[in-house]
């Protein structure tokens, strides 16, 4: 009596371990892709976040509290400002009037999407229509 697999069986379970893998991958990467984007819209928040705190403690000390970033161009310790954990963005603009709102146009280049808040808005979203960072501007999510 012979023990072992046939070439056959070998063959079958290879086949059915690719299908599993085909059905299974396109979901594994949506899942990933969610979580980038999850993780870049809790940036954004804690973004908005800071810049209150910001705005609060340069109230206090009778200073302006406008502020601006490019993080595309900006310095790295303008980029820092905020002081926020998480990925900063790679690019676009943040702008926190004397007011207190906040609008911004952020570029993640790890999940590939700009998240945006116009001044009147009260919810962060995915821009559908920008696709670079270099469009990534707060002039392109119109007010």
């Amino acid at each position: 009596m012979k023990k072992g697999f046939t070439l056959i069986e070998l063959l079958a379970v290879i086949a059915i371990i690719a299908i599993v893998a085909l059905v299974t991958t396109p979901i594994v990467i949506g899942l990933i892709q969610s979580s980038r984007e999850s993780a870049f819209m809790d940036t954004a928040h804690s973004l908005v976040l800071a810049a209150g705190r910001y705005q609060a403690e340069r109230q206090r000390s009778n200073e302006s509290t406008y502020l601006y970033i490019d993080y595309k161009d900006g310095t790295e310790e303008s980029k820092n400002v905020l002081k926020v954990t998480g990925d900063l963005p790679s690019a676009g603009e943040f702008e926190a009037l004397e007011n207190g709102k906040v609008r911004f146009a952020l570029w993640s280049d790890e999940a590939h999407i700009c998240v945006v808040k116009s001044i009147s808005g009260k919810t962060v979203t995915v821009s559908e229509s920008i696709k670079r960072p270099e469009d990534c501007l707060i002039k392109n999510i119109g007010e």
